[in-house]
């Protein structure tokens, strides 16, 4: 049984340092101690060495330099500027080849032959189209007209290309802002569940659409089902509605995957090419395929540590470590539940503000520890997550997170601690008529309370399993909440006391 404790931080800024640095390999690490501090002696490898090796905090870190603040923040602030510099070059970029011969287009209008100048332009733009690279074929367009300013049909049709593909730039800079809004608002939802936050994400799959349907575009195409089989995801309640649209997701995915591998240059493509299995491995997990899920999950989780670096992913990741959960409890699969947590709680780079991120990972750590047992360490890693965010704005997740830590408390016998958690909860559905609907909250503080009843032990775990029952029954649509529990007869006999 994992006796893990999983600590919740804000990264301080020696921790963020620190966490970037133990990422690197041991050759990627003396190559950047190199460039920066090559002097043992010298403050900035006291630093990088202290934040590879060790866990200081940066009180500890001016004590150590025997420097005072100002002049220790200064330090880190230059030194954390010279690490990002190093490690941005190492990004990959594999379509800079294309990248530097746009970069090099405005020297063809200066060129010796204007006839070589425009082949070679022509030669690009093929490349470009390809690609669809619309903000670079705007610049070769440009050159093209300038060049042909004496041919004024030619002229006249390559100044019309202009116009076409700034027209087409500006709506596929609109799609791609709309991509990472979803990414927002979907999260957003998730934590509120109220049906404006829907809406907002309609609004945003429906203005997509529209963009889509004015343009023939492999990017817009990708952008747009990445989000739309999220979507599907989020609205379709019941996994008879999902299996329906099995045939539909399949060919979807296989298309998207076939754009991947048609482009190998892309950068987007290339570091998205883990989405279909991902999305793949959450429709059977949904759909209750567990055979098809965990033909996925083994195909995907060799590298879900490595995606989880890329903060720009971890919407993502999580969506994958909230399917993963809800595989693992409906399986009674505690080793793929606990597979790979340590590190990734090592890995993962989410912060504070990234509210949905942050809580929905907090989270899945204390359903793992739930489902080994640790029902006080989870209790106390659910009070820290509470105390380190507000949740007050997101009623829906703030009520969650308070039943799930009643739970822990109902099942080690701490009433008061219990009551007084459900004391808050009731004082707010009555406070407010909105929330009369949530009758499963409602049944489950029923079964919160019998736990601590007096009585005969066998009763109140009859009566227990009757309200367990009535809340799987009532725990549906947009107001349902700890779908990933499963209470088994030995569960419900820990909360009889």
């Amino acid at each position: 049984m994992q006796k893990t404790a999983y600590k919740i931080s804000y990264k301080p800024t020696m921790e963020i340092l620190s966490k970037t640095i133990k990422r690197l390999s041991e050759d990627e690490y003396k190559a950047l101690l190199e460039s920066i501090a090559a002097n043992k002696h010298s403050k900035p490898y006291i630093v990088l060495e202290a934040a590879r090796t060790k866990d200081y905090s940066d009180s500890q870190m001016i004590d150590i330099l025997q420097v005072n603040p100002s002049t220790y923040y200064t330090l880190k602030s230059r030194l954390n500027a010279k690490v990002a510099s190093l490690l941005s070059k190492k990004v990959e970029n594999p379509i800079s080849v294309l990248m530097d011969e746009v970069a090099r287009v405005p020297a063809n209008l200066y060129g010796n032959s204007k006839e070589v100048s425009i082949r070679a332009l022509k030669e690009l733009e093929k490349q470009l189209l390809e690609y669809d690279l619309s903000n670079e074929l705007i610049v070769v367009y440009k050159a093209l007209a300038q060049l042909h300013v004496y041919d004024q049909n030619d002229y006249d049709n390559y100044l019309k290309l202009y116009n076409k593909y700034v027209a087409y730039s500006l709506a596929f800079s609109k799609a791609e802002n709309l991509y990472y809004q979803f990414i927002v608002k979907a999260g957003l939802y998730e934590l509120n569940r109220t049906e404006e936050d829907l809406e907002a994400v309609r609004e945003i799959m429906r203005e997509m659409n529209n963009i889509c349907e004015l343009y023939t575009s492999h990017r817009l195409f990708v952008l747009y089902n990445i989000v739309h089989t999220y979507y599907i995801f989020m609205v379709t309640e019941r996994p008879e509605a999902l299996q329906t649209k099995e045939i539909e997701l399949d060919n979807t995915l296989q298309e998207i995957k076939n754009i991947f591998e048609k482009y190998p240059l892309d950068t987007f493509y290339t570091n998205m090419r883990f989405i279909t299995d991902f999305l793949y491995f959450i429709y059977y997990q949904k759909t209750g395929n567990n055979v098809r899920a965990k033909h996925y999950y083994q195909k995907t989780q060799g590298s879900i540590v490595q995606i989880s670096m890329q903060s720009m992913l971890n919407f993502h990741v999580i969506q994958y470590l909230q399917a993963k959960a809800s595989l693992a409890v409906s399986t009674n699969d505690n080793e793929l539940l606990n597979a790979l947590n340590d590190e990734l709680v090592n890995t993962i780079d989410i912060a504070k503000d990234e509210i949905y991120l942050y809580v929905y990972f907090q989270k899945y750590l204390a359903i793992s520890l739930f489902y080994n047992g640790n029902y006080q360490e989870t209790a106390r890693h659910l009070n820290q997550l509470r105390n380190n965010i507000n949740l007050k704005p997101y009623w829906h997740t703030d009520t969650e997170i308070k039943l799930f830590q009643a739970l822990q408390y109902c099942i080690v016998g701490e009433e008061d601690l219990c009551m007084q958690i459900i004391n808050s909860i009731s004082r707010n559905l009555r406070e407010d008529d909105n929330k009369e609907q949530y009758q499963n909250i409602k049944i489950f503080i029923k079964m919160c309370k019998s736990g601590f009843k007096s009585g005969e032990a066998k009763k109140k775990r009859a009566r227990l399993a009757s309200l367990y029952q009535e809340f799987k029954e009532v725990n549906t649509g947009h107001e349902r909440m700890l779908g990933f529990l499963q209470l088994n007869d030995e569960l419900l006999g820990k909360m009889v006391h």
